[in-house]
């Protein structure tokens, strides 16, 4: 065994140590896209660089080009260390690996300065020693190492048995496929450990064995990554598998749940008419008995002409207030349809000025903003709802307190909206009334239908705003109207909108 056979047996792993680097990078690439993949390519990078170095060293007649072999080995050696550490903390998982990496690398930054600076050895103590290798005569190269070589053979060391201990954590936390990977490691610490003793001098008629059992620590990761990668697969086989049970299981239990849920929406719908029924039997009862006793009493013979008036008033009165329970019932049941225009609010409050007469007073508060003043809704139904809540207003007041209309902007959802509040000072609701005060047929006026505020509400449901309510006793009452600000878009727009969502 002669140096330029070591060289060659050197130059021959380095190939082969690239080849195997490539197999991760490539896998990285095309396949795994798993960050070890790609540290431990670049890791068999660093090594073949340390090989080819050892092996100028080996081959070398001139002492220049041995110190050069010398430096180029170990800048393999220096980030070997360091992307040796940051693979083995990325596959055992370590939490905040990528900062600690970050901070081995400025070391080792640093380190290749001093290697490729002259420092690493002291000036004028390179050579060449002879020593005897399974009784071959082997030239080795020989320096005394400075402070800071010494420091990083050290440093060096408790990095990869920082790597061994990770490795070992990592199998007893259950992943089985480290067992190849901490063989290879701990064959390779025994190869590192030789070679440091052979370069500070402790160790002689000895190899540098670093090239030569990293193959067999690289084949072991290259082992333990393809049995994590069959685990994985097994496990990811045998979660479809379950999730296929679920997924039976849920589709099963979806549909006794669809059949118990129509079952409740149709005692749901059944209860809904009884409850409707109820309250318009209820509605309908009152005045019809009032009718009924006032035509009992016109049967009689013998009636004064002033009590027939009355009677006979009370059946126009009683068959009014039938009359607007059917037509507020028809209002209420019936599906809402908004055909938007431009409507006034100035005009509006004009109208119900006029309407009001000068039995009651309403002050008006617009803003002179067009923005503001000019609401896109539908005009008929608008000034239902309008109308609807100044006579709430009249009727709970005296009669010479006016109501107060306040228009300004306000948001509804992070939408612009107009706002209108009709305000009065009448008595006010307790918190029992307002909590109820939106249901249908609950009223406390005793002509009232108690559909009034529901209709008012879908209809503004209808506009995309909302009805507001509040209410303190003995102060008044606030009614809010929010309408969204400005033009509705078209259609055309809507679905443009939609498709640019899409999209």
């Amino acid at each position: 065994m002669t140096a330029p056979f070591l060289s060659g047996v050197l130059a021959a792993l380095a190939v082969a140590t690239v080849a195997l680097g490539l197999f991760f990078v490539l896998a990285y690439f095309v396949r795994r896209r798993e960050i070890e993949y790609l540290l431990f390519g670049a890791l068999c990078g660093a090594v073949a660089v340390t090989t080819v170095g050892l092996a100028m060293s080996y081959g070398a007649s001139y002492l220049g080009t041995r110190m050069l072999g010398a430096r180029l080995a170990h800048a393999g050696v220096i980030f070997a260390g360091t992307l040796n550490l940051h693979f083995v903390m990325t596959y055992a998982r370590l939490a905040r690996a990528h900062q600690i990496a970050l901070c081995l690398y400025a070391l080792g930054a640093f380190y290749q300065v001093v290697n490729w600076g002259g420092w690493w050895w002291a000036a004028g103590s390179f050579g060449v020693k002879e020593s005897a290798v399974l009784g071959y005569s082997i030239a080795h190269n020989t320096f005394t190492l400075t402070a800071f070589g010494r420091g990083f053979y050290i440093i060096g060391s408790a990095q990869y048995g920082a790597s061994i201990v990770l490795l070992f954590l990592a199998y007893r936390a259950e992943r089985r496929e480290a067992l190849i990977a901490l063989g290879g490691a701990v064959l390779l610490g025994c190869a590192i450990l030789n070679d440091i003793g052979l370069i500070t001098g402790w160790l002689d008629n000895t190899l540098y064995l670093l090239p030569h059992f990293f193959v067999m620590y690289g084949f072991g990761v290259a082992t333990t990554l393809l049995l994590r990668y069959r685990f994985a697969a097994g496990q990811l086989e045998q979660t479809v598998s379950n999730l296929q049970l679920r997924t039976e299981e849920l589709r099963r239990s979806n549909a006794e749940l669809s059949v118990v849920q129509d079952e409740l929406v149709r005692k749901q719908q059944l209860a809904a008419v009884g409850e409707l029924a109820a309250a318009i039997a209820h509605e309908v009862r009152n005045p019809l008995a009032v009718i009924v006793n006032a035509v009992s009493g016109l049967r009689r013979s013998g009636i004064k002409v002033e009590d027939r008036d009355m009677l006979l008033d009370i059946v126009d009165e009683e068959t009014a207030r039938l009359n607007r329970l059917v037509t507020d019932l028809l209002r209420f049941a019936r599906p809402v349809r908004v055909n938007r225009s431009q409507v006034s609010l100035v005009e509006l409050c004009s109208r119900a000025r006029s309407a009001l007469g000068d039995e009651r007073e309403v002050a008006f508060d617009i803003p002179d903003d067009p923005a503001i003043q000019n609401v896109w809704v539908d005009p008929g139904l608008f000034r239902l709802v309008f109308d609807n809540l100044l006579e709430n207003a009249c009727q709970a007041m005296k009669e010479l307190d006016p109501v107060r209309v306040e228009v300004r902007e306000d948001q509804l959802d992070g939408i612009p909206m107009v706002r209108i509040d009709v305000i009065d000072s009448g008595h006010g609701m307790e918190l029992e009334v307002l909590e109820r005060a939106k249901d249908p047929f609950f009223t406390t006026r005793p002509s009232g239908t108690g559909l009034g505020l529901p209709i008012v509400q879908r209809i503004m449901a209808a506009h995309g705003g909302e009805l507001r309510l509040s209410s303190e006793q003995g102060k008044g009452t606030t009614a809010s109207l929010l309408i969204p600000m400005g033009e509705p878009p078209t259609v055309r727009e809507d679905a443009q909108n939609l498709v640019e969502r899409i999209a």
